[in-house]
């Protein structure tokens, strides 16, 4: 009888396991989440519509329903950078799909999983800002304390990030800044329009992690219509400055002051106008009498050669 309870005690392993394992996620996704499987579907659903419609990459998606949960917790964000789009996730759904500016190539912004370990509102960078001069003049436009030097007498002016959220302590968080929507613009921060940001600011807590990526992980990759930001490469480099601009402008005024100043040099500068048209006229007047000269022996050269050309004489040849 131990043996034939052992067997039927056995037997029920695949029903059990069947029962846990066949739902697949959806039973430990509810467990997990608290959220039934068909609600996490059904966000992606209208997400995905929300990506159909033309003109999205301009809008920022918002299910409201989720994103009042967001404070209750779960709440988690993750940031694309091959889309310049950030996520927010709640409980695992779509709540929030909005716009941002990655880090261009020259400071790209790390891959990785954080977490947000610190929030200001109020904010400044000490690494990048402006340099003021001890007269109030900007110096340096695009300062990086790093390789600049403030000058005696001047001062560093850190740039203002608002509505801080840290995720590294080596200066990358998120910040309300210029997003252009189409490429990457920042020093590596993630910038964020106003009103996305002061949202989340409020929404999530110190520890909230922030996934970044190439692609958002909750997506798995490109999803919707024109997904992809096309060109997302660093700005072109600003062009050198003309160097050769100021250097013609000395050779042309050194060439004629000494023509003109080996007989007046003291009054070279205001004979310049006066003169300039004597020294015209006598150049012309010797230069027909020597090519005349000349002329005349040319001209009587000229058809001889052409009589030469008789060499039809080749025509004695047959």
């Amino acid at each position: 009888m131990i043996i034939l309870r052992s067997a039927r005690q056995f037997s029920l392993l695949p029903a059990i396991a069947a029962a846990l394992f066949v739902p697949g996620c959806a039973v430990f996704e509810s467990l997990k989440t608290g959220r039934p499987d068909p609600q996490v579907v059904l966000a992606k659903e209208q997400h995905a519509a929300f990506r159909g419609q033309p003109g999205w990459r301009k809008k920022t998606y918002r299910d409201e329903k989720l994103v009042a949960k967001a404070a209750e917790g779960h709440a988690a964000v993750e940031i694309s950078l091959r889309e310049q789009r950030g996520l927010l996730l709640v409980n695992e759904a779509i709540a929030m799909d909005f716009p941002v500016a990655t880090g261009r190539s020259s400071h790209p912004t790390p891959k990785g999983s954080y977490k947000i370990l610190e929030k200001k509102k109020a904010h400044s960078s000490n690494l990048y800002g402006h340099i003021v001069g001890g007269d109030g003049s900007t110096v340096v436009g695009d300062a990086d304390t790093r390789d600049h030097a403030v000058p005696v007498g001047g001062r560093f002016v850190g740039a203002p990030l608002p509505y801080w959220m840290r995720m590294t302590t080596t200066g990358v968080g998120m910040h309300v800044g210029h997003v252009p929507g189409h490429r990457p613009a920042s020093h590596g921060c993630i910038r964020l329009r106003r009103e996305t940001a002061t949202e989340l600011f409020a929404l999530l807590p110190v520890g909230t992690p922030v996934k970044v990526d190439s692609f958002a992980p909750a997506l798995g990759g490109p999803v919707g219509l024109d997904s992809v930001v096309i060109g997302e490469v660093a700005d072109k480099p600003s062009r050198p400055r003309r160097a050769a601009l100021p250097q013609p402008a000395p050779v042309p005024a050194s060439t004629p002051a000494p023509a003109e100043g080996q007989t007046m040099p003291s009054s070279a500068a205001p004979a310049d106008p006066a003169v300039a048209p004597a020294p015209a006229t006598p150049v012309p007047s010797p230069a027909p009498a020597v090519a005349s000269e000349p002329a005349e022996a040319v001209v009587p050269a000229v058809p001889e050669p052409i009589a030469v050309e008789v060499p039809p004489a080749p025509v004695a040849t047959p």
